[in-house]
C-alpha cells in the first residue's frame, strides 16, 4: 500500500514537472521569475526595474551588459539561472564570479534566500546536491565557481554561462568556460560586469555586440535623448564642471533642487519608464551578441541625483565614480600612459652615446627590438628601434650587437624557449626573461648559474621579471620625463603599442584588491613589453661578462656597411 502510493506521488511529481516545462520557455523567463520567485515575503516585481524585462526577453546567444552598480543585475541573473534551470530539462549552467570565495559569500547571500522563500525551487533541488559549488534541480545543475587559478575551469559540458563582474575575473579562465559550450545545442552566455577602460573586458564584448541604450522621450517636446550626467544634470549655482564638485566643495550646493535637463526645450523630462525605449546604435552592424547599456537613470526611484553627486565626493580617483557609478568606462594617469606624457619623451637627431648600450627583445614571428642606455643621472635613452621576422632575428641580433656594442641584452623566453637557448651559447650576456607575480616590491631577481655536466645541470641565465611591479616602474619613469626616445619611423607604433595595455583594479584569489596590467582585445602591446626588457637590462648592465667579439662577424657586418 505505501509501496503504490509512493508510486501516486512520484507519477504527479512527473506530471507537475512536464506541465512546467510546456507552460514555460525562455521567452516568458520574466513570468517565471515574478510566479515563483518572492523578495522580503512578497512576490518579485519588475517594479522600478522594469528595463529589465528587455534583457530577460532577448533571445540572442550571447548577452553583454555593462552596467552601473546598484542597479539589481546580479539579483536578476541569479533569479534568471534559477529559473532556466527549472524552465530547462536538463539544463547546466556555470555561474561565474572573480573568486571562489566570492562565488560562495553570492550562493549564501543571494541564491540560497532565493531558493529558501520560494515553494517551487525548494520543492524542485536535490538536498543531496545543494552546496555553495553546485545545486541540482530535477536534471540541472548550476555550478558557482571563482576564475581565478589555472584549475578553476570545470571540465564538463554545459549549456549556459553567466559571467558576472567581468572586469575584475581572469578573462583567460572565462575563455576557458566558454568552451564548456561547445556541444550545447544552446550554448548561452551572458556578461555583465561594472566596466573599467575602454578596450577591455565587459567594454571590448559591449563594442562588438548589437548595443542597446535606454533612451528618453521628453515628455513636453517628444525629443529622444541617452541622459547624461555631465551634459543633462543641472546644480543651481555651479559655473564649472560636474567634476569640481568635491568633499570640500558640495556644501555650497543645495542637492535638493538638482534636476535633469531635456537637450532640446530646457525643461525637466520624466525619467519612468512609460516615457524610456531601448533603442539600438548601431542598425547596420551583424553581430551575433546584444549589448545593453545600464544607467543609473534607468531607475530614476531607486538612485537619486542626489545620490549620484554625492557618490562623486567619496572617490580618490574620479574614474572610479565614472566606472561604478555611471557604469562607463573610464580611464586616468593612473590607469594607462597618458599621450602627452609619451610624446614628450620623443626627441628628434642623434641621442649622445659614450655610454654602455643594452638591448630588449620581444619575440614573436615579428620581433620588436629596443636598443638604449642608462645614463649617470638615472635616465633611460632609447638610440634604436627595430621591427624583426624571426627568421632574420638571430642574424640581424649579432649584427646589432656589434654595431651598438651591446654589452647585455634581455629577451622573453617564451614562446621560442628553444631560440634563446641556443643563442645562450653564443652570448653569455643573453638573459632570458619570465614573468612572475610575487607580493614583494622587487621588479626583477637574476637566476644564474655556470653548466655542472657532471651533476646534470645546464647554465641558467635567466631574469625573473615582477611583471606588474616592473610596469609601474615603467609607467613611473615615463611620467617622470626618465625616458628619452630617438624619434624614428616606428614612433607611431611605439605610441599605440604604449597606450594598448591598461593599469586595471582586479581582485586576487584571496580578495585583496589590487593594479595588473592588461592588454586589450587587439593586443598590440609589444613595444611596450620591449622597453620594459630593456629598462630592466639597463639595470642589469653592471652583471655583464666581458664580450666576445666573433672576428668573421665583424668582417662580414664591415663588408655590409662598406657596400
Amino acid at each position: 500500500m505505501a509501496k503504490g502510493r509512493s508510486s501516486d506521488v512520484l507519477a504527479h511529481l512527473d506530471r507537475v514537472k512536464s506541465a512546467v516545462y510546456k507552460r514555460f520557455t525562455l521567452n516568458n523567463l520574466p513570468d517565471w521569475i515574478e510566479k515563483n520567485t518572492f523578495l522580503r515575503g512578497e512576490p518579485f516585481s519588475f517594479e522600478d526595474h522594469e528595463f529589465q524585462k528587455e534583457i530577460l526577453l532577448d533571445q540572442s546567444r550571447e548577452i553583454n551588459v555593462r552596467k552601473c552598480s546598484q542597479i539589481g543585475l546580479s539579483e536578476l541573473s541569479a533569479r534568471k539561472a534559477l529559473a532556466m534551470s527549472n524552465i530547462m530539462p536538463g539544463f547546466t549552467t556555470i555561474y561565474t564570479l572573480p573568486t571562489a570565495s566570492f562565488a560562495s559569500t553570492f550562493v549564501k547571500s543571494r541564491i540560497d534566500p532565493i531558493i529558501d522563500g520560494s515553494p517551487t525551487l525548494a520543492a524542485s533541488i536535490h538536498n543531496t546536491t545543494n552546496n555553495t559549488e553546485v545545486k541540482r534541480f530535477n536534471e540541472s545543475f548550476i555550478y558557482f565557481k571563482g576564475t581565478k587559478g589555472v584549475a578553476a575551469a570545470i571540465s564538463i559540458p554545459a549549456d549556459n554561462l553567466i559571467a558576472d563582474e567581468v572586469d575584475f575575473s581572469d578573462l583567460d579562465v572565462l575563455s576557458n568556460y566558454t568552451s564548456r559550450l561547445t556541444h550545447s545545442k544552446y550554448k548561452l552566455k551572458t556578461n555583465l560586469s561594472t566596466p573599467t577602460v575602454s578596450g577591455y573586458g565587459i567594454s571590448a564584448m559591449f563594442d562588438s555586440s548589437r548595443r542597446f541604450f535606454n533612451f528618453c522621450k521628453c515628455d513636453h517636446c517628444n525629443h529622444q535623448f541617452i541622459p547624461d550626467y555631465f551634459h543633462h544634470v543641472r546644480v543651481p549655482g555651479l559655473t564649472g564642471e560636474m567634476k569640481d564638485i568635491t568633499k570640500d566643495t558640495v556644501h555650497r550646493y543645495d542637492l535638493s533642487k538638482v534636476y535633469l535637463e531635456c537637450p532640446n526645450c530646457g525643461k525637466v523630462p520624466s525619467l519612468q519608464a512609460n516615457h524610456r525605449q531601448w533603442v539600438l546604435e548601431n542598425t547596420r552592424d551583424n553581430h551575433e551578441a546584444a549589448g545593453y547599456q545600464i544607467s543609473p537613470f534607468d531607475a530614476p526611484n531607486i538612485i537619486s541625483l542626489k545620490d549620484l553627486i554625492m557618490a562623486s565626493t567619496k572617490y580618490a580617483r574620479y574614474a572610479d565614480f565614472i566606472n561604478f557609478n555611471l557604469g562607463l568606462p573610464a580611464e586616468d594617469r593612473e590607469s594607462s600612459l597618458v599621450l602627452d606624457d609619451l610624446n614628450r619623451c620623443f626627441v628628434p637627431g642623434v641621442i649622445p652615446s659614450g655610454y654602455t648600450n643594452v638591448m630588449g627583445i620581444d619575440m614573436g614571428l615579428h620581433c620588436h627590438v629596443m636598443i638604449g642606455f642608462q645614463d649617470y643621472v638615472g635616465t633611460l635613452h632609447t638610440i634604436h628601434t627595430e621591427v624583426v621576422p624571426l627568421a632574420k632575428l638571430e642574424q640581424r641580433k649579432k649584427e646589432l650587437q656589434i654595431q651598438y656594442r651591446v654589452r647585455l641584452t634581455v629577451m622573453d623566453s617564451m614562446p621560442y624557449t628553444d631560440m634563446l637557448m641556443r643563442f645562450q651559447a653564443h652570448d653569455t650576456n643573453l638573459y632570458g626573461a619570465l614573468y612572475v607575480a610575487t607580493k614583494g616590491l622587487e621588479t626583477y631577481k637574476i637566476k644564474s648559474n655556470e653548466e655542472d655536466r657532471e651533476a646534470g645541470e645546464e647554465e641558467l641565465r635567466q631574469v625573473n621579471i615582477n611583471r606588474n611591479k616592473t610596469l609601474d616602474a615603467v609607467m613611473e619613469t615615463i611620467r617622470s620625463g626618465q625616458w628619452v626616445c630617438r624619434e624614428d619611423e616606428n614612433k607611431s607604433i611605439i605610441l599605440t603599442h604604449l597606450q594598448d595595455m591598461k593599469r586595471i583594479k582586479e581582485l586576487s584569489g584571496d580578495n585583496e584588491m589590487g593594479f595588473v596590467w592588461k592588454k586589450s582585445a587587439k593586443g598590440n602591446d609589444h613595444f611596450h613589453h620591449t622597453l620594459l626588457y630593456l629598462w630592466v637590462a639597463s639595470r642589469m648592465a653592471g652583471v655583464a661578462q666581458s664580450s666576445i667579439v666573433i672576428p668573421s662577424l665583424v668582417y662580414q657586418f664591415r663588408n655590409k656597411a662598406e657596400v
